[in-house]
């Protein structure tokens, strides 16, 4: 598989794993609704944990195909995806002020920048 092939492929798999980590992020905080476990809810939360995590695991290959090396900087990636799915899926990012969605995106971006440039630096 080529340069750009695992690039794709480390945007999916970490797309997903953010993605469904956000999910579990969620839904563990509805299993305890008025301070009783809701095992439904507990049980889907660990089992996006689960998923998340396995797509993680598999994404860190083919950031090692990619040169994408530093731990900081894989994790950095989940990191940007699971903050802004969190966001997303629980609806906090509409209420988010102006100056709240800018410093967001630039902290995306930033992370985005020290990703590349760092991958860049070490090939």
């Amino acid at each position: 598989m080529g340069q750009l092939g695992n690039i794709m492929v480390v945007g999916l798999l970490t797309l997903a794993s953010g993605l469904l980590d956000a999910r579990g992020f969620v839904y563990a905080s509805r299993a305890w609704p008025a301070g009783q476990l809701d095992l439904k809810m507990g049980l889907v939360s660990m089992a996006s944990f689960a998923g998340g995590l396995t797509a993680y695991i598999l994404s860190i290959k083919f950031m090692h195909h990619a040169g994408i090396q530093g731990v900081a900087l894989q994790s950095g990636i989940w990191f940007v995806v699971t903050a802004i799915g969190i966001a997303l899926m629980d609806g906090s990012i509409a209420q988010w002020t102006r100056v709240q969605q800018v410093v967001g995106i630039a902290v995306a971006v930033a992370l985005c920048w020290l990703i590349s440039t760092t991958r860049a630096a070490a090939a």
